[in-house]
């Protein structure tokens, strides 16, 4: 059995530069890659890569860098996503078939309640399937948008090439860690 994708994967990296030093490198490497030309954008000391606009989809993902300072250098941080106008429409749909959920729900539970027909709670079996399906699609989305991801993190890996890395490139994790 295949394992499930992870919906926003994220990974980190430690460097021995100093924060400033490792954001400028790696802003003169993107700007130096023709290839990334109008792919990226930074501000302080976050970055974004994205696939050209004749690859998006739907399901394509960003990736979401940002470097952190430690005590003896600094650490990369990295997440991929959805871009936000796909997330926000999931969030919205989410958040519209909850509230229509709940709504019903109660309305039936105030029928039953009342000894009437309770067609309220047919929101509630009608709601519970969809929010499933919408979270299967989100998975769906992040195993089709799998070899993006692996495009992104390996153009980032080529444009991280110049900086000397302390520790190999984590493992993804979950966001909650």
């Amino acid at each position: 059995m295949t394992k499930a994708p992870l919906l926003r994967p994220t990974f980190t990296r430690r460097f021995s530069l100093a924060r400033e030093d490792a954001v400028a490198t790696l802003r003169a490497s993107l700007a130096e890659n023709p290839d990334l030309t109008g792919r990226w954008r930074g501000k302080g000391r976050w970055a974004e890569l994205y696939l050209p606009e004749g690859e998006r989809r739907l399901w394509s993902p960003y990736l979401s860098v940002r470097f952190d300072t430690e005590e003896e250098g600094c650490t990369l941080f990295g997440r991929f996503a959805p871009h936000p106008e796909v997330w926000t429409f999931f969030m919205f749909l989410y958040g519209l078939v909850a509230f229509l959920t709940l709504f019903g729900g109660t309305l039936g539970y105030v029928q039953w309640v009342s000894e009437e027909a309770a067609w309220g709670l047919w929101a509630v079996w009608i709601g519970v399937p969809i929010l499933g399906l919408l979270h299967l699609a989100s998975y769906a989305g992040a195993r089709l948008g799998q070899a993006q991801m692996m495009r992104l993190r390996d153009e980032l890996d080529q444009a991280l090439g110049a900086l000397p890395a302390d520790q190999p490139t984590d493992a993804p994790q979950s966001p909650s860690k």
